[in-house]
Parts: structure tokens; sequence; C-alpha cells
């Protein structure tokens, strides 16, 4: 067995092996997650409200030829481990051997979920419909039922029962879910919306406003027709309130860009500021005046996520082109576009050079629980899988957290000691025979176990400022040496000044590259600092190249909103102050660099 799951958070606990590996689905497959739904006591102890099962007096029948040597509990650990390490026949094998009557009542919530968990990863969607219906019928603990109904509603979304899939999310009461898991929920929920018409998917949703209460008008059923003045774009940020020096930060870069574009038909282009406010409702507002009364051909905005999904649904009503810089997209609609750095950019510039180029084959990761936190530690899994590596280790941490050794124990097994009781035996013994009766600084080794660091490679899903934090941590706690790999956030004077010398190596892809600049970037770096007196950050390019890519489309003279989001769909290798721009499916992607760490100092990496 592999040593990494015995002290993986998913099978730490004996008599949850349903829930550790239910919280592991996805609509498209196994999410891989290690965090406990619950603080729950060790596996030694019983889930609350959960029967131990006795241990069997016999080895369990299974079919002629399979012989299980040990108890029902032993076995569903044991399907669950293949399961987790990716062996799904033997894990098919072993659990199809044997019959429902041999598990005890108090375990058969677990074996239909583990059947059901299996058969989704089998491409056996109605099959694993089944299966959770059943497991969810002898379920014995309430607050799990959620993460059975999140199951089944996976297993009907996979058969394109979307509908009744939505039934079943919105039946979920997700108070006694965890953060990630939630996050889930609500992420299938909009999956399904995407692929239902926005008339039947999309209701009002209260959003908080101004002395209370704020509800949102329903998306019209009917496309809006008003007219269009083809050359007056329109720039959605806040203005006021407290995103506003954030939203003037990026208006000045927008018109920097329109202020000196080589478009010779620049100086009639008329840019439209309107401040989208702190609420969804307000940013859905000021669209609203953009298109009806500007009469804008395009929009560059918005800036913030929160309310995306609402403002790309009323994009579509009024089929007006918007050019977000928000970070957090959500599902791109029909007329959303992203000129963010992606997440998946940058996790699969990472990764492969990591494995192509470092040689790198194990991982451990850690991330927030949260829905960006997730979705990036999902990426990567991804990419890691894709190019035949596997993750040893992965851990979430409460996003609002300061103290990271729990999550890092966790990664190095140095939290759940008792899976390492006979170690601590042998350190015992020692102190004993030494007659070591304190913890000191020399004494220390005889009382400290040694982590176990079976990766080559840690990637934190996190932003520098944290990053910078869980770094150390793995320094104290004895894991030296680590390769860190992170994100562009990372490329911070605070994240260097957070880890001193303890990051040493680390790697990280970077849009920004402002040490070896391309003739383009350097180009609207001088720019930026000889006009603003200011030097320019990676947000700052970001929303010039969203101004540039509009300017780029204009040259074209688009007469109407569907022209210029058909040239937009066909913008390839644009030069811009962040690299190459292609767009690909409404996402902007691009070559990016690659930073590196040397003596507390960002260096490029030369390949």
């Amino acid at each position: 067995m592999n040593p990494k799951l015995n002290r993986s958070a998913l099978s730490r606990y004996a008599l949850l092996v349903a829930v550790a590996a239910f919280t592991a689905c996805s609509s498209s497959g196994p999410v891989r997650k290690s965090s406990e739904p619950y603080p729950q006591q060790p596996s030694r102890q019983p889930a609350p409200g959960v029967q131990q099962i006795p241990a069997a007096p016999t080895p369990i029948q299974a079919a002629p030829g399979i012989v299980f040597q040990g108890t029902p509990e032993q076995l569903l650990k044991t399907v669950q481990t293949y399961y987790q390490n990716g062996k799904v026949e033997d894990a098919t094998n072993l659990l199809w051997s044997v019959k429902e009557e041999a598990i005890p009542p108090a375990n058969r919530t677990e074996f239909w979920n583990l059947r059901g968990l299996i058969e989704l990863q089998k491409r056996q969607p109605e099959a694993a419909q089944i299966s959770f219906q059943k497991a969810l019928s002898q379920n014995r603990t309430p607050e799990y039922r959620g993460y059975y109904q999140y199951n089944y509603a996976s297993a009907l979304y996979e058969s394109n029962r979307s509908n009744d899939a939505l039934d079943v999310l919105n039946s979920i009461d997700v108070g006694p879910l965890d953060v990630a898991q939630q996050g889930k929920v609500f992420n299938l929920k909009q999956k399904i919306h995407a692929k239902i018409p926005p008339a039947n998917a999309l209701q009002p949703r209260p959003s908080p406003g101004v002395g209370g209460e704020i509800v949102a008008p329903a998306v019209p059923t009917e496309i809006y027709h008003g007219p269009t003045k083809p050359f007056r774009i329109g720039l959605l940020v806040p203005l006021s309130g407290k995103y506003e020096t954030f939203g003037k930060k990026v208006q000045k870069a927008v018109e920097l860009a329109f202020q000196h574009s080589s478009n010779n038909q620049a100086k009639n282009f008329e840019l439209v500021p309107m401040d989208s406010g702190e609420t969804p409702v307000m940013q859905i507002d000021a669209l609203r005046k953009l298109v009806e009364e500007q009469q804008v051909i395009a929009v560059i905005g918005p800036v913030l996520s929160k309310g995306i999904e609402e403002l790309s649904a009323r994009a579509d009503y009024y089929r007006i082109p918007l050019i977000s810089i928000a970070q957090s997209q959500g599902s791109l609609g029909t007329n959303l576009f992203s000129c963010s750095i992606s997440n998946k950019n940058q996790v699969k510039r990472i990764a492969d050079y990591a494995m192509k180029v470092k040689g790198y084959t194990k991982f451990a990761i850690l991330a927030p629980s949260n829905t960006p936190g997730e979705e990036l530690a999902n990426l990567f899994w991804d990419e890691i899988e894709a190019h035949k590596g596997s993750i040893k280790a992965m851990e979430y941490y409460d996003p609002e957290a300061t103290d990271f050794r729990e999550a890092v124990d966790k990664a190095v097994g140095l939290h759940y000691l008792e899976t390492r009781a006979e170690e601590l035996k042998v350190l015992s013994e020692k102190r004993k025979e030494l007659k070591i009766t304190r913890k000191t600084m020399k004494t220390a080794q005889y009382f400290n176990l040694p982590p176990i660091v079976d990766f080559e490679a840690v990637f934190i899903a996190d932003d520098g400022r944290i990053a910078g934090q869980v770094i150390p941590t793995f320094t104290f706690r004895d894991a030296k040496g680590m390769n860190f790999l992170g994100l562009t956030s990372w490329n911070s004077s605070q994240f260097l000044s957070r880890t001193t010398d303890q990051a040493e190596g680390a790697l990280f892809p970077v849009a920004f590259n402002s040490l070896k600049p391309a003739k383009t970037t350097k180009a609207f770096y001088d720019l930026f600092l000889s006009t603003y007196n200011a030097y320019p950050g990676e947000f700052d390019a970001v929303a010039f190249d969203a101004a540039s890519l509009v300017l780029e489309v204009m040259d074209h003279t688009p007469s109407s909103r569907e022209d210029f989001k058909s040239e937009l769909e066909s913008v390839h290798r644009f030069d811009s102050a962040t690299g190459e721009i292609t767009m690909d499916g409404h996402q902007c992607t691009r070559d990016l660099s690659l930073y590196s760490v040397k003596k507390n100092k960002f260096e490029v990496v030369e390949e």
C-alpha cells in the first residue's frame, strides 16, 4: 500500500469512507481533495451517529476464487485505497465480488457510495444513479446527506438529465457542508445553468445595495434590438465606493492605450466610463446605461468578479461583447471575453516546465478551501496526470488562516501521528535508553518524528502574500530544501520579504516580464512610467491589453456588436504588453515567461 495513502486525509477516517471518497467526486470526474468535511476525531474513533463494525470472526467470502482476509471495514478501506490510487479495475473486482448482505447495515451507505463513485469513473452514470440512490436510502447520518445528494446530482448531470440534477442540488441543505463542498454545489449549478436557456435558468437574485436588499430585475426573454454607435466604447469600472481606487487605476491604463494608439481612427473613438459601483445590481444598471443610453458597440469590463454571471447573462440579452479583466470569470458566456491571466494558462505553463524540464514526477498541492483554490488545485492535478505524474499529497486550508502548520503537517505526515505509532515507540525506547527526560534543542531529535517527503515539488495555489507564509512553515517543520511552484501573483517584493532565503529555486509563471521584456512590453513600461511617473504592474498591463485588443478590433471598422464579437474571436498572436495574445474560447492565452528565485531575487528562467 502506498505509504502516502495511510496519512492522506481522505483515508484517515476509516468509518467515513463514503464521505471522504464522496468529497472527491465532481460532475466531470473525481475532484481531488483531502481535507476533512468536518472536524472529526482520528480514525480510531467512530464518526458521530455511525456504528462501529465489529471484527468479523471469519474472512469475508466473496465471489468464487476471491477470499478477502479481513473485516467489512477493512474491505471498504482497501477498495477506497484502490480507487484513490487510480486502480479502478482492482477496486471494481474486489467490491463487485461481495454481495450487499455481507456488509453490515451500518456500512452499506459506504458500500453503495463507493460503487457509485467507481461507476462514475468508468463512465456508467446510469448505474451510478442507482448506487447513489441506495446510498441515500440507507444513510444513517443526516449531516452527510448533502454529500451523497451532490454525488447523485453529478450522476444525473453526466446522463444529460440537467433539470433533474438541478432539482437535487436545490434540495441540498448546504449548511452542514464544508466551504469547498459548498463551492462544488454552486459550480455544478452554474454548469447546468450554462446548458439551460437563460429564460429558464436565470432567476432574479438579491444583491445587497444602499438602504437594504435590492433585487436585480429578471433577464428579459426577448433579445434587445436598440441602436449602436460604432465608434463609442464603454468602460465599466467602479469609480465610487470602496473599489474606487482600483477602478481609477484601470481607467488610467485604458485611457493610456487610447491616447497612444497607432490606429489612425483612434482620434474619432469615444471612450465612455461608467461607474459600476460596489454591487452586482449597480453593475447591471451601469451596463444598461452604456447600452441603452450611450449605445456603445462594446464594453471593457467588468474588473470585479462578484456578480459576473448575472452580468454575462445581461450581456447576452444586449448581445454586447464584454472584455473582462476580472481574475475569476465563472463560465465564459456567449458575449463574455476574458483578458485576465487565466488559471489554466498559468497552471499549464508551470506544470509543463516542472515535468518536462526539471524532471519532477511527484507533487504535493496546498490550496485555500474556496472556489479559486479548488479550481487551481484541480487544474494542476489534471496537468500532472496528463503528463503521467502523480499527486502524493493534497491539502486545503482556511482562506482566512494565518497559521499553516496543520496543512503542512498533513502534507508531510506529521499530523496524524497514530499512523506512525511504531516510530514513536522507537523514539520512546531510545529516550529511555539514553535517559533523556526533557526536550531541548539537543534532544529534540529523540522526540520529533522526521517529515515524510515523498514528493519533489509543492504547488501552492495562492497569491504571493499567502505563499510567503506557507513556504517558511515547511522549513519550520524540518521539511527543508523543498521545490515550490506558484502563480504570477508571486511576482512581488512582499513574497521575497516573507520567504527570505527559504524560497530558493521557487518557480512561477509571469505575464508581465519586466526583467527581460519583449519590445511591446518595454514600450508599455516606458510609456506608463513617463506618463504617470509610476512603475506599472501586471494588472496595469492587463488593463492596457484589454483596451489594445478593443483598438485592434476597431481597426477593422466593425459596424455592429456582432461584427465586433466576430473580429474579437479571431484575434491571433496579437503583440501586447503581456506578450503575444491569442483568443481561445473567449479566453486570452499568452506565452508566459518563467521567473525563479535566486539569492532572494527574481531572475528570468532561460529556456
